[in-house]
């Protein structure tokens, strides 16, 4: 007879009950046996733990790839299906990034559709040629000496003139002027003298040329070496960029306080146009920034290109009556202003590159010329208002059509589009109000021909002075006056 025993739910002994049984030898027997599925449980557990750490480590590795792969798929879809490179013509990248190639293209065409008439003047146009002068400051009389038959001296024979021209030149030579400071003694005994301060060197450069250095350093845009060569060259006066430094520092002193008035009356401006633009000082990213109307031009320097910069400018809500013409940077519609108007031709640009990028669609060319009509339309009726419900239900009917079978360029503009679509035709409702923002980015641009010919600022003073210093200048071109006035004025 056998007897069952159960120790676990794992282990089971059998035993007979006509043998005598030593129990404790299969307890023993029992206990090793758990011991070793307790080492086996702990060699499995370890291993299982290996194995979860190799998977998280893999699935690190795989992420990885992943990227990578999405990475060398996008750079490698650039000649599996080639895209159009942007350019100034169809995007917002700037002449100064374009390939060569692109450059010779942009130079030679036009966002301006043909007009079939030839280049130059027109029919009836009005020429303008420079016209002799009344009173000459030289005249240098050219006649023969000796005739050309007999040989005979003709010095003593007055000329009778048969033709006229005028050669216009310049002398380019420093004048010295001495200041004497003199006294004088009445005949009553009192010593007259006249109120001067002694300079510590009194011989120093007059304000000509103390204009003419920072003309040519902010309006020309000359880095100071160039200057101090030019000045060395021409002119043979000996001048240290340290002293151009000062020149320019005292003038842009001045402009500050000229600066605070044009933002006074910029923010009481109806209507105004904005644009940022990145650059380096001292090798550290600034932002420059630009407010202007069609009479005054505010620049200056900021930390970033947020909403917060105009705020801390011209103060809170202060711009809460102007109508603000910029391109589709986010920054502008968190703004507090009556209202907005994009740029059109930033959109006309950036719908040359779904030109360029689809041949086979005409979505952006319809585009294109909805935009045209209404520039055109207001370039024909300069004072006219428009009601730009029907402008508006054309543009609708454009940005409802489906695009999902053409490329994320044109859904981006199209999303672009639909939140924006109320700034769209502003300009056709306000004469005042312009359709592009290309006075605010020809304002900004000398930021960048300074960049190219001098490679930047060193300083941040001096980029604050070269902002202050040209929205002087560029105020007093809007206004007819000379920009070399402007800065004769600061000096």
């Amino acid at each position: 007879m056998l007897i069952f025993l159960r120790t676990s739910k794992m282990f089971c002994i059998f035993v007979s009950v006509n043998k005598q049984v030593d129990i404790e030898k299969y307890l023993e027997e029992f206990r090793s046996e758990i011991s070793r599925q307790h080492d086996t449980i702990k060699d499995l557990t370890d291993d299982v733990a290996r194995l979860n750490r190799r998977v998280e480590s893999q699935n690190v590795e795989i992420k990885s790839l992943k990227s990578e792969n999405k990475d060398l798929r996008n750079r490698l879809s650039k000649y599996e299906e080639p895209q159009p490179p942007k350019n100034s013509d169809n995007s917002s990248v700037p002449p100064s990034k374009e390939r060569m190639g692109d450059e010779i293209k942009r130079r030679t065409s036009s966002l301006r559709e043909k007009s079939g008439k030839n280049p130059g003047g027109q029919p009836g146009h009005e020429g303008n040629t420079r016209m002799m002068s009344a009173q000459p400051d030289e005249t240098e009389d050219i006649q023969p000496n000796y005739c050309r038959e007999c040989g005979r001296e003709l010095s003593d024979i007055e000329g009778v003139e048969e033709y006229r021209e005028e050669c216009v030149g310049v002398r380019i030579i420093p004048v010295v002027k001495r200041l004497r400071f003199l006294n004088k003694t009445c005949t009553c005994g009192c010593c007259n003298r006249v109120e001067y301060t002694k300079r510590k060197n009194p011989v120093y450069l007059s304000s000509e040329i103390r204009a003419l250095v920072v003309y040519l350093n902010i309006v020309m845009c000359m880095p100071y070496n160039r200057i101090k060569s030019f000045l060395h060259e021409v002119m043979h006066i000996d001048i240290s960029e340290g002293s151009i430094r000062n020149f320019i520092e005292d003038a842009g002193d001045k402009a500050d306080k000229i600066c605070d008035r044009i933002a006074s009356e910029l923010v009481k401006s109806p209507v105004a146009g904005a644009d940022e633009s990145g650059f380096y000082v001292n090798g550290k990213l600034n932002w420059a920034w630009i407010l202007q109307n069609p009479k005054l031009t505010l620049t200056w320097i900021a930390k970033g290109r947020g909403a917060k910069e105009m705020d801390d400018r011209f103060g809170r809500n202060a711009l809460e009556n102007t109508v603000l013409t910029t391109d589709r940077h986010s920054a502008y519609f968190s703004m507090n202003v009556k209202g907005h108007q994009i740029c059109i031709a930033h959109l006309l640009r950036n719908l040359n590159y779904l030109n360029d990028l689809d041949k086979n669609q005409n979505w952006s060319s319809r585009l294109q010329e909805l935009l045209r009509k209404a520039v055109h339309w207001r370039n024909t009726n300069p004072e006219a208002i428009a009601d730009t419900s029907t402008w508006t239900e054309s543009l609708d009917k454009l940005l409802n059509e489906n695009l999902d079978k053409f490329k994320k360029p044109f859904r981006q503009i199209r999303n672009s589009l639909r939140k924006l679509k109320d700034h769209v035709f502003h300009f056709l409702k306000d004469p005042r109000v312009p359709s592009h923002n290309n006075a605010s980015e020809g304002g900004i641009r000398i930021l960048k021909v300074k960049q190219k010919r001098s490679g930047g600022f060193r300083s941040q003073t001096g980029a604050e002075d070269f902002m202050a210093i040209h929205s002087v200048a560029d105020t007093a071109k809007k206004n007819d006056f000379s920009r070399w006035d402007a800065v004769l004025a600061l000096v």
